[in-house]
């Protein structure tokens, strides 16, 4: 089955960007210094720079059918388009190299809390009884509190105190995401875990839907978790490498089998990692336990 230029473009940036932060976390010795899951943290900015990347060169490949997204009233569509995908791969390689990593991860959380307000929430009037508008844009939410976490934990404040008013705001869109998700795969166990899509996780997945409810059960916990404020740090990075997990029993066969498809190989498991990337950098601006 021949792979289409378009997918071939977006993995290839999108592992160009994992594999520099890959080599950075080594030439720094940032992995040498970090201990137990702390380790795991440190792969939260690459799961999240690698799909934003590849989404980001998505802009210039399939321009036209993303600028098609844009607001009819806002101006400039194709203008936007091309210089939003170059603000995600630029922001992309800063998030890995630690370059004016706090700059570029308050605009990226700018920019998804954005999309929220002007393309998800517009939405949910014209289609209440669709609950996977919902789903979207707690994920999208997600995607900006993580990144919001992740630049609080930059800043002097955080390093003194530990603690980081946006950071807070995070962990309150986090948590609610985690238990409206865990709800959602409760009563939706033959669809997809990790973010609660629209496809059923196909046959060929082993497990099946085990992994939706093991999913539902962890985010429940972690979800209050966070919501009551203890054992946050914790809870995020178990949250975190629950989402990884999933990544790799389901999203991997599915963009094994669907290599050659943007919208249900590519996408799909670029989503759920960037979720999982969010969730890890946002437990890295949590305070940690003795």
């Amino acid at each position: 089955m021949p792979i289409p230029s378009t997918v071939i473009w977006s993995y290839s940036v999108g592992g160009a960007v994992f594999v520099t932060g890959l080599v950075t976390i080594f030439l720094r010795g940032h992995w040498q210094k970090a201990r137990g899951l702390d380790k795991l943290l440190l792969f939260g900015p690459l799961c999240y720079a690698m799909p934003l990347a590849a989404f980001g060169t998505e802009h210039f490949t399939l321009t036209a059918d993303i600028a098609s997204f844009v607001p009819k009233w806002i101006p400039g569509h194709l203008l936007w388009t091309y210089f939003i995908g170059a603000c995600f791969i630029a922001a992309a390689l800063s998030l890995v190299t630690k370059i004016q990593a706090r700059l570029a991860a308050t605009l990226l959380a700018l920019t998804f809390f954005l999309f929220v307000l002007l393309m998800d929430a517009p939405a949910w009037p014209r289609i209440p009884q669709n609950r996977f508008v919902l789903t979207l844009s707690l994920r999208e939410l997600s995607f900006s509190a993580g990144a919001l976490a992740f630049a609080a934990s930059l800043t002097a404040e955080w390093r003194e105190r530990g603690s980081h008013v946006f950071a807070t705001i995070s962990r309150y869109i986090i948590a609610i995401t985690a238990l409206v998700y865990s709800f959602e795969q409760c009563l939706h166990s033959d669809h997809v875990p990790g973010v609660p899509l629209e496809p059923l996780t196909p046959t060929y997945v082993p497990g099946h839907a085990l992994w939706t409810y093991l999913a539902a059960i962890v985010y429940a916990v972690a979800g209050i978790l966070l919501l009551i404020n203890r054992k946050t740090r914790a809870a995020a990075t178990w949250l975190g490498l629950t989402v990884l997990f999933i990544v790799l029993v389901v999203y991997v066969p599915i963009a094994v089998v669907e290599r050659a498809s943007l919208a249900k190989g590519l996408n799909y498991i670029f989503d759920t990692l960037m979720f999982c990337g969010a969730i890890l950098m946002f437990a890295t601006a949590m305070p940690r336990e003795s």
